[in-house]
């Protein structure tokens, strides 16, 4: 049990070491290769059933094996929730954000609800045994809830730049912005070097303040090059 509770924790550790330092995006996630993940771990399971069926995987061994995967997951989503925050909080305040229902209360009703089956699941509230299986699974559970609240659907405009799932882009990084229709708003930004652009719904009764924002984030932006270019003639 204890060598079981020590491993956990190590790759619990491990894993949230290399979520803070975000090895991914939501943005880089593809359906091919979220399928060839997918598919390559449901064989890694088949064969490790296979091999339980025939005794080459023994129970315990399948059970710190299990405690070792959740405590991954815990480890990956609670890393990745700290960067989150701390991205967030860096960022500054929301200069604008289209609020309702459905991107504000929906999500955070959903992120509470994962966050109680976790506390559920690691049995502490009731009279099951608490298990390294039943805890880092249930811990695993509350970190992608805890993850949750930390992603919004829709775009945050922030003091510092602008948040958009789970990437920052800064202002710097800011390119410009175009009415693809009468409520929907293009932004084009630089990421490696490359231009990508999203597209948001933007309410008419706000619609003149993302305006004006926005146009002035592209003046500053022109004068700031402008300026710089002229340093360069200058030395």
């Amino acid at each position: 049990m204890l060598w079981i509770i020590v491993s956990a924790f190590a790759v619990a550790s491990v894993s949230i070491w290399l979520a803070y330092k975000r090895l991914l995006y939501l943005d880089q996630i593809t359906p091919r290769n979220l399928s060839i993940t997918l598919i390559g771990v449901l064989l890694v399971f088949f064969a490790l059933q296979w091999m339980h069926r025939v005794g080459y995987f023994p129970e315990h061994i399948a059970g710190a094996f299990m405690a070792n995967v959740y405590a991954s997951i815990f480890g990956f989503f609670a890393g990745a929730a700290w960067q989150q925050f701390n991205q967030k909080k860096d960022s500054g305040k929301i200069i604008y954000v289209n609020r309702s229902f459905w991107t504000d209360m929906f999500p955070t009703l959903v992120a509470i609800g994962i966050i109680l089956f976790g506390i559920q699941r690691t049995s502490l509230l009731s009279d099951l045994p608490v298990t390294p299986i039943r805890m880092t699974s249930g811990l695993s559970i509350i970190a992608i809830g805890a993850y949750s609240f930390t992603i919004r659907l829709v775009p945050e405009l922030r003091e510092e730049g602008l948040i958009l799932l789970d990437r920052k882009i800064s202002w710097d990084d800011f390119f410009t912005y175009s009415w693809f229709s009468e409520e929907v708003v293009e932004i084009e930004y630089k990421l490696n070097g490359n231009i990508k652009s999203f597209k948001t719904l933007i309410p008419e009764e706000d619609q003149l303040f993302v305006e004006k924002f926005l146009a002035k984030k592209v003046k500053d932006k022109l004068e700031k090059e402008e300026f710089d270019e002229y340093e360069e003639l200058d030395t």
